[in-house]
């Protein structure tokens, strides 16, 4: 009864996903996306940023991003915010909600976008555009526009750049759909719906992403033959009765398990596999492994060999202190982020601990080390199902777990929770609020030669949860 309670409040006021960015519905017109970056008709317009004490640029507006820069913003003082300007740079003037993605590839909702005026700080300065490249010397961050190049100052820096679908089975990116964007699922979306009934639909990836996406798509699409082909077993990350449980809710769908088919190619119209195994299909949509930006590398950051930024126990940059890095992209020490996977379950409290972190630096204060604990895992199998599993703060399973509607329930309040708890934070700092890690851990080996550094979801291998995706083995050479 919380749980739909909690949910029903949040559904009234937040914008529906099929209307247009730019919409209001907290009574007011949505704000300007600040002095920084203005968007009039197609094209955007720049202007430079007020000369204030303390510039901070925070660069990304997904989970990590909007949290660290909604609590910051929240926390300061009339007179800390005087002499403090906040740009945020992204791509795109829109939040994606990233663990929806399979819902608009399967046709469930046709978007999952939020204006970024509607979620952040009303004196988060948005500028649309990429970042090229951080130059470290000057203190500046180059970003590129439609219209136009620009240097944006800083004083500290976030780096909350996220992560991108991996194509390193050879012949994804050109022969099968990627779904780790809204434009990607999209395209998806469209590929199905033009599909013939009883078209083989092939979905490469036996982990909770997959296993989201095939549910997904068998519930929608009943009328489609639907594959989820996995390198090992499936989900195997989980305990063996939820792995019974997922497999029995994906057969009762109709949907096609094969374990241990390693895809080692995608062709036009099917895979080959391991053995010199091929398959023929209509549609071929990859769910297995995840990438980060190549920023911090190209900008001679310190990086791990997947590219990752290398931070400390408080979240700040080895080797730059005025850097800070939050979210899928960033690599801390094995003590403390040995247990971390990737996703929002991570990137959120990672944000707000990052702007805990910046906090200090501007009043000259000590920061706290990281900690960070899990509750439970979560999936969605169709609008109809769901499997959340109780977990201890290591992300260990407990032998507790919530089944069928009251688990897609719960999924669907988590999923609404994840986007209400950041916007809380403008008018309400300290709102959100995690369970605090396990017990520092103890470097010893190999580990403690290279300073014990984890990256975010080293723990997992490919094929991670659909909320909490992982690296591809190519990246995770490390």
């Amino acid at each position: 009864m919380w749980a739909r309670s909690v949910t029903s409040r949040f559904l009234r006021s937040r914008p529906r996903a099929d209307e247009p960015p730019g919409v209001s519905h907290v009574g007011r017109p949505p704000r300007p996306l600040g002095d920084v970056s203005r968007t009039r008709g197609s094209r955007t317009m720049s202007f430079t940023p007020r000369t204030k004490t303390n510039r901070v640029v925070v660069i990304g507006a997904g989970y990590a991003g909007m949290m660290a820069t909604n609590r910051f913003l929240g926390s300061l003082t009339e007179e800390e915010r005087s002499r403090t300007v906040v740009t945020v740079v992204n791509p795109k003037p829109v939040f994606v909600e990233r663990i929806r993605l399979h819902e608009v590839a399967a046709g469930s909702r046709n978007a999952v976008t939020i204006p970024l005026a509607w979620l952040l700080h009303a004196d988060a300065e948005v500028v649309v555009g990429r970042a090229e490249l951080i130059d470290t010397v000057a203190r500046e961050v180059l970003v590129v526009s439609d219209d136009e190049d620009l240097r944006l100052p800083y004083d500290y820096l976030l780096y909350a750049v996220g992560s991108f679908a991996s194509t390193a089975i050879e012949g994804a990116a050109e022969h099968a759909y990627v779904i780790a964007d809204h434009d990607g699922a999209s395209a998806a979306a469209e590929a199905v719906r033009a599909l013939p009934p009883r078209a083989r639909v092939s979905i490469v990836g036996g982990g909770l992403t997959g296993v989201e996406i095939a549910s997904e798509l068998a519930e929608q699409h009943p009328e489609l033959s639907v594959t989820l082909y996995c390198a090992g077993e499936l989900v195997a990350q989980m305990r063996p009765a939820a792995r019974r449980s997922l497999r029995r809710t994906l057969e009762r769908l109709g949907v096609r398990i094969d374990e241990h088919a390693e895809v080692s190619t995608v062709v036009p119209g099917g895979l080959r596999l391991s053995g010199d195994r091929a398959l023929d299909h209509e549609l071929c949509i990859v769910a297995a492994a995840f990438d980060v930006p190549d920023l911090a590398r190209a900008s001679g950051l310190p990086v791990d060999e997947a590219g990752r930024l290398e931070v400390d126990e408080y979240l700040r940059c080895i080797d730059n202190p005025a850097i800070l890095g939050a979210g899928d992209a960033v690599v801390a020490p094995q003590s403390v982020a040995g247990h971390l996977r990737m996703g929002c379950a991570t990137a959120l409290p990672m944000g707000a601990h990052a702007a805990h972190t910046l906090l200090a630096a501007i009043r000259g204060a000590v920061p706290r080390e990281l900690t960070i604990g899990y509750v439970l895992q979560c999936i969605s199998l169709g609008r109809k199902r769901g499997y959340i599993q109780l977990v201890r703060s290591d992300d260990t399973a407990r032998r507790f777990h919530l089944g069928g509607r009251t688990g897609a329930r719960v999924k669907e309040w988590i999923c609404e929770m994840v986007v209400d708890s950041p916007k809380k934070e403008s008018t309400q700092p300290g709102a959100y609020s995690w369970p605090k890690g396990p017990k520092r851990r103890a470097v010893t080996g190999a580990g403690s030669q290279s300073g014990g550094r984890a990256p975010v979801g080293a723990r997992f291998g490919p094929e991670q949860h659909a909320s909490y995706p992982v690296l591809s083995d190519r990246s995770r050479a490390s």
